[in-house]
């Protein structure tokens, strides 16, 4: 059986935490913090149910009992992930979502609701939080996607990106449906998101120990700029070409 149809059977065998044991939500939710950490450093093949029921401190009965087997965990720790990048984004994506309806919207609206989102982006992929735990995870379901990336896919990533190419759409005067405006959009992101998967890099470049304060204040404010200036130009040169 392959990795992704065993992750898949494990989410149709999978049932509801309730009851049983003590602290159930607060034990379910320390096996899956943990797992996030084993699955990052080991990978998915590397771990064991042993180890993750080392890691949170529970027997495996109890682990099995929450999750029914290794798969269900994995399959847990993109359900949290998911969940959280909603809780982080979510409300962001939705104003720009709701001024996407309004066919008057200024571009200097548009324009700030696109930095204020990347802003808000770079924070996440910048700041010392939870994040830190999430990234060898999400990055070992880019290099080798199973049911597990579907899941982080569909209930966040999509939306977002849907979003933010249907505003870089708007303000470029493009369809959405343009594959240069979705390469644009997913270029803006990854300026950021390079900040994050190369961070030591970066940091030794600058000379930093971290991104805090007035350091990941510079990040936003050069980001701003050089999407601004990008997209402004390419705004011009659509109008020229049309002329």
């Amino acid at each position: 059986m392959t990795r992704t149809r065993s992750i898949a059977n494990a989410s149709k065998r999978r049932r509801p935490a309730q009851g049983g044991y003590a602290r159930g939500e607060e034990t379910r939710a320390r096996i899956v913090a943990a797992a996030l950490e084993v699955f990052g450093v080991h990978g998915f093949g590397g771990a064991s149910t042993r180890m993750l029921a080392e890691k949170a401190g529970v027997t495996l009965p109890a682990l099995h009992y929450y999750f029914d087997s290794k798969e269900g965990a994995y399959l847990a720790c993109a359900e949290h992930i998911a969940e959280r990048m909603r809780v982080h984004l979510g409300a962001a994506t939705g104003q720009i979502e709701k001024l996407l309806v309004q066919p008057q919207t200024s571009p200097a609206r548009l324009l700030a609701a696109l930095l204020g989102f990347l802003d808000q982006l770079t924070d996440l992929f910048l700041g010392e939080h939870e994040l830190e735990k999430w990234v060898q995870f999400i990055i070992r379901e880019q290099a080798q996607p199973t049911k597990a990336f579907d899941i982080l896919f569909e209930r966040m990533m999509r939306r977002v990106l849907a979003a933010c190419t249907a505003l870089v759409a708007r303000l470029l005067g493009r369809p959405e449906t343009d594959k240069e405006v979705a390469v644009r959009t997913l270029a803006l992101i990854g300026q950021i998101i390079f900040f994050r998967t190369a961070r030591e890099a970066a940091l030794r470049v600058l000379n930093w120990r971290d991104f805090q304060d007035n350091r990941r204040a510079i990040v936003k404010r050069a980001l701003r700029t050089q999407i601004t200036a990008g997209l402004c130009a390419t705004r011009k040169s659509s109008r020229r070409s049309r002329s």
